[in-house]
């Protein structure tokens, strides 16, 4: 049974993010493994069964689920080779990562956060969702006060010259102008993470925003029956 995050978690993020090489990476594999790899596949296994309560296809292997500790540095001016940070990301079973609504949990030496969204900037699914914004303003209007109440905030970049259309509720003009959305969790106290309460506190929250990560993918599923109609791709 998961009973947290033990201490050894950040001491080794800040020992990567100091020593940020091959050779003391190779010195401290075991010490990944036991330290950072193992609690995190037994939070992924403690969550699994709520995350396909919500979603039979989720992927739940933690294998799947888990953010390489190695960087990919081929298009970044930062050529550290590994992470001194790791996430978890829930999905549909065989979807990309980009593109596809997703729950997430991260951690790093500062912060941890976790919420829902759609990674990417997909401007066919945004458009899509802004279509179904129009049409029916009342699903995304319900999730205003569940988010409130979760104290989850809004975030992600916002097209600079979009206008909100006349007639959309004021509320979900933020909304209706993002590139990419999610929904990311506030407050949250790093210290939680060494808790086992944290997979209640995660899949509490996860599931009170079930409804939102099933709007996000009824837009990637109209956007990519709309670029089929089309020939195209999302």
């Amino acid at each position: 049974m998961f009973q947290g995050f033990g201490k050894e978690l950040i001491p080794f993020f800040l020992d990567l993010r100091f020593h940020n090489d091959k050779s003391f990476m190779d010195a401290n594999r075991e010490r990944y493994y036991r330290e950072v790899r193992q609690p995190f596949y037994d939070f992924i296994d403690a969550l699994g069964p709520g995350m396909q309560e919500i979603c039979e296809d989720m992927e739940v292997r933690p294998n799947k689920c888990l953010s390489r500790i190695n960087r990919d540095t081929r298009f970044s001016r930062d050529k550290s080779p590994y992470r001194d940070h790791l996430w978890v990301s829930f999905r549909q079973g065989g979807m990309p990562n980009d593109g596809t609504p997703f729950y997430w949990f991260e951690v790093s030496p500062e912060h941890v956060n976790w919420g829902v969204g759609i990674w990417g900037e997909g401007r066919q699914i945004m458009d899509a969702m802004r279509r179904r914004m129009a049409a029916r303003p009342d699903d995304f209007l319900r999730m205003l006060p569940i988010l409130q109440k979760r104290h989850f905030a809004l975030a992600g970049q916002e097209w600079k010259k979009m206008k909100a259309p006349e007639g959309l509720p004021e509320a979900l003009g933020p909304w209706y102008l993002k590139k990419q959305v999610y929904a990311e969790r506030l407050g949250a106290q790093l210290s939680w993470i060494h808790e086992s309460d944290i997979v209640n506190r995660v899949m509490d929250d996860f599931r009170a925003l079930s409804p939102l990560y099933w709007i996000f993918r009824g837009c990637v599923e109209d956007a990519m029956n709309q670029m089929d109609e089309q020939g195209g791709n999302v």
